[in-house]
């Protein structure tokens, strides 16, 4: 489906209106300290070392105010704070990680209680205005995504990151893409911890425009570290290019089979 469209241009906003739809981008700094200790005090747990909690993917209905957004606070809301949290990832440094993370924050450890240290969320998005997903039997028609068409917005934004420490990488980031067919969303959540696993989380959203569903796929993959490590190609003297491990790509082509599951929603 052509159609026009108009594009959204501030500076800390981008994005098009298309469709009906309107799709916007927000790029903001790093959040401030005194923001940072009113998240953790609302969550009850020392949130990532670099958390962008102003950015945010907007997608709105205009005709019927259904809105998708993905937003890091959120995302952060489904972070497990469970008896055993802590212990979802074994890993010797991770008592030292926390304890240490509780130092560096010491106004607000009265508040912090045990947590998924790692992050992990298998957030889908913040849905509103009478948008409900369902189980589907089908997935995203790929093969409509494979046909060259004009880019008429495209972003990618990290919502929050977390070196772990220096053992790893914690991220939550997404990509949007708007093309005259219809949007195409992914959110990843991306986990390294050293020398002991790679996860991901994905959420895909699709809309093609005129149609009066959006799909969505959740999928999530986990692997040993050194299964993953095994497959970085040798070099020179039998020396390994480790920086790859590093490379989300390069660990995402790696890591296959995929848990996933359909869902799909009706526009009222």
């Amino acid at each position: 489906m052509e159609a026009g469209f108009e594009k959204i241009e501030t500076d800390t906003v981008g994005g098009v209106r298309i469709g009906g739809w309107e799709i916007t981008s927000c790029h903001k700094p790093i959040l401030s300290n005194t923001t940072i200790e009113q998240y953790s005090h609302e969550l009850g747990f020392n949130v990532p070392e670099m958390i962008f909690g102003d950015n945010c993917l907007r997608i709105r209905h205009a005709a019927s105010g259904c809105t998708i957004e993905l937003t890091a606070l959120d995302g952060l809301r489904q972070v497990d704070t469970g008896p055993d949290s802590a212990k979802s990832v074994q890993v010797s440094i991770a008592q030292n990680w926390t304890e240490s993370s509780r130092r560096s924050r010491g106004d607000i450890t009265d508040v912090i209680k045990p947590f998924d240290w790692t992050f992990s969320t298998k957030y889908r998005g913040s849905v509103s205005g009478g948008l409900s997903f369902g189980a589907s039997d089908s997935g995203i028609d790929y093969a409509k995504l494979m046909v060259r068409e004009t880019i008429l917005f495209y972003d990618e934004n990290v919502l929050y990151e977390d070196d772990l420490g220096d053992n790893g990488t914690s991220q939550l980031a997404y990509k949007v893409r708007v093309m005259p067919s219809g949007f195409f969303v992914l959110q990843r959540f991306f986990l390294r911890v050293d020398g002991v696993l790679f996860r991901i989380y994905d959420t895909r959203l699709y809309h093609e425009f005129g149609s009066s569903v959006v799909q969505r796929e959740f999928s999530s993959r986990e692997m040993p570290f050194d299964s993953v490590k095994r497959h970085v190609p040798k070099k020179k003297h039998d020396d390994e290019d480790l920086s790859l491990l590093n490379n989300i790509p390069f660990v995402d082509g790696v890591m296959k089979d995929p848990i996933v599951e359909y869902e799909v929603a009706s526009l009222p």
